[in-house]
């Protein structure tokens, strides 16, 4: 009797360390296979932070500890590696990883590591302590054409000019939804890992925290006090703002509007470039104007002494010049396009259907404007604006030039 039990037992003891080795079998696939399903879904891509600092950005399909080691680009080829790493200690799916204390303008290399992905060898220009001639983009409003947005961003990561930033003048996606942002991110990766993006708010955006989630942006005002900022570079002023009364209310819109006459009060250089959403003036209007904007910022910018200022909203291009300070309106990122004429005197030159750039060159005579048409949707008589599946003809041309200085 002993001894069959013991037998039965042993059996016992057999089949169940069997089924802890299969057990502990399947738990081993089932990590093996998360881990190989872990994956960066957006970028890496860069915005720029307080100071002088380059942030790196990115997003996993899960929560997980990055880490981006990075050097100067001689650095790298000398030693083929990187000099410098910084590793998150917390796991995340929004990443921000802020690289300061680089040497000013000096081509630098980095790479990310977020679980098991990585983003392989990217470049970056660090930014200068004392920047004379650079260049900045600036464009708008692709929104819900990705196959357009596509074409635009290329164009622009092509352009022999290398910009250290491309500004962006609102309606990001058409809607704050997870699948927008992946065809926004997706689009921009032609110059995304190499150059900051710095962003406005749009109504399509409608200041959601995705947004916020997406972007590291310099400390300002506004939601997570980043609605609304500024930075200096060179000899220029930016100042990023929110035109979203609606979704702001009017407790924090004249917030804002303090913070900005404090910031246009101050200015140290001899340029202030400004970039919102919502249009001053337009020959879109039938007054010509947006009066609510035009008296709470635009006697501002006339105050003191703002050179240029970017908006979009209108699916168009626009050059107007009001009372010394000209306004740009770049909405040609690869929305549905406006048809647009200039209807006011002060309209310097307008071009609709048009997917386009704006590219300012920052120098000792001043800001030099050019606007780089990359193609242009087929009207044939059609009214209203026409959506993403009309006709394009895809021919980079410059449509527009000016030169503004401060004498």
């Amino acid at each position: 009797m002993n001894f069959r039990r013991n037998k039965r037992d042993s059996n016992y003891s057999m089949v169940f360390q069997l089924g802890l080795l299969l057990s502990t079998l399947f738990v081993l696939a089932s990590f093996t296979s998360v881990q190989a399903t872990e994956k960066i879904e957006w970028g890496p891509y860069l915005t720029v932070g307080d100071g002088p600092t380059i942030v790196v950005n990115w997003k996993t399909d899960r929560a997980t500890r990055g880490k981006v080691s990075y050097a100067t680009d001689d650095y790298h080829m000398e030693n083929d590696g990187f000099s410098d790493s910084i590793a998150e200690e917390e796991a995340k799916k929004f990443h921000h990883v802020r690289l300061s204390g680089l040497n000013p303008g000096t081509e630098h290399v980095y790479r990310v590591e977020s679980g098991s992905d990585s983003s392989g060898v990217n470049y970056f220009g660090s930014l200068a302590e004392e920047a004379e001639d650079f260049s900045f983009f600036v464009y708008g409003d692709n929104r819900t054409c990705g196959k357009r947005h596509r074409i635009v961003t290329s164009r622009m990561a092509l352009d022999p000019f290398d910009p250290a930033f491309i500004f962006h003048t609102g309606d990001l996606v058409e809607r704050p939804v997870a699948h927008r942002w992946d065809d926004f991110f997706s689009a921009i990766e032609p110059f995304s890992k190499s150059t900051p993006l710095v962003p406005v708010l749009g109504n399509h955006e409608r200041n959601d925290e995705s947004y916020y989630r997406a972007f590291a942006l310099p400390t300002g005002g506004g939601t997570y006090k980043e609605g609304w900022y500024s930075f200096e570079y060179g000899p220029v002023n930016f100042v990023l703002l929110d035109s979203n009364v609606n979704q702001l209310g009017l407790g924090k819109f004249s917030e804002e509007r303090e913070w900005l006459e404090r910031e246009l009060k101050n200015q140290t250089e001899p340029f202030t470039v400004a970039f919102f959403h919502h249009p001053i003036y337009s020959s879109i209007y039938s007054t010509g104007k947006n009066s609510g904007l035009a008296d709470s910022w635009g006697v501002l910018f006339e105050k003191y002494g703002v050179d240029l200022v970017f908006t979009g909203h209108v699916h168009a291009y626009e050059r107007l010049v009001k009372n010394g300070v000209t306004y740009v309106i770049t909405g040609g990122g690869g929305a549905p396009t406006d048809n647009i004429s200039s209807r006011f005197d002060f309209s310097r030159k307008a071009r609709g259907d048009s997917l386009h750039y704006v590219r300012v060159s920052v120098t000792g005579s001043g800001l030099q404007l050019q606007t780089i048409e990359v193609a242009r949707v087929v009207r044939d008589g059609r009214s209203g604006r026409l959506g993403c599946d009309s006709e394009l003809t895809v021919k980079r041309s410059v449509v527009d030039e000016a030169l503004i200085n401060n004498d």
